[in-house]
């Protein structure tokens, strides 16, 4: 299945029953991305999706910035991400080491990660901190170079990309139920859409059968 311009590797259609299996899945998935190990990461270059030069004063970065929602049960595949990277001597942020809607707090964040991953779920746009969250995240990769990459977590990639289905009407409610005024409701929902059409369309891994 094509998951943004790239051909990306696919999760095995067996659900795992135990959490080793799981791991392992995480593992397997991680390391057909990476071409040999999460560690290998850390070796390529941000390249692959912007040009980055060294002029432009970037450092040298050995995390991973995870961004999901509590809403639903992608805390758990959160989780497994975790002990992947922790197993391959990686250290891993989530939106819980985060003061709410602290920017400066994310951006410094953002300094010290080679790469930040977008969990959306099904009920991923029912958080306004999430979506702006993600919002300064592709901000910063237009900015700075930073590697993004996208997971569709029991949602449909096509949804995420054109906020269509139950996806985008629970979009469409948190701007109505955050926002008051009008003309700023419009423009957030402008902005979290524009940057979920350019998330949803980088190459990114659909566990649509993880469990």
């Amino acid at each position: 299945m094509r998951v943004g311009p790239e051909k990306v590797p696919e999760m095995r259609k067996e659900k795992p029953k135990k959490e080793g299996e799981k791991e392992e899945l995480v593992d397997s998935y991680l390391s057909s991305l990476f071409s040999s190990s999460p560690s290998s990461l850390f070796s390529s270059s941000p390249s692959s999706q912007s040009s980055f030069s060294s002029s432009s004063g970037s450092r040298v970065t050995h995390g991973v910035f995870i961004n999901f929602s509590p809403k639903d049960n992608s805390d758990i595949f959160v989780y497994d991400l975790d002990v992947a990277f922790a197993k391959a001597g990686i250290e891993s942020y989530t939106d819980y080491q985060l003061d709410m809607g602290n920017e400066l707090e994310l951006e410094e964040l953002l300094e010290d990660a080679h790469i930040s991953i977008l969990v959306f779920s099904q009920n991923y746009t029912e958080s306004s901190s999430c979506l702006n969250e993600m919002q300064q995240i592709m901000e910063y990769r237009r900015n700075h170079g930073h590697m993004v990459m996208p997971v569709f977590y029991n949602v449909d990639p096509s949804d995420v990309r054109h906020q269509r289905g139950a996806f985008g009407k629970k979009l469409h409610a948190t701007a109505e139920r955050r926002y008051l005024d009008r003309k700023l409701r419009e423009n957030m929902l402008l902005s979290w859409k524009s940057a979920l059409t350019q998330a949803a369309g980088l190459v990114g891994w659909d566990a649509a059968n993880y469990r």
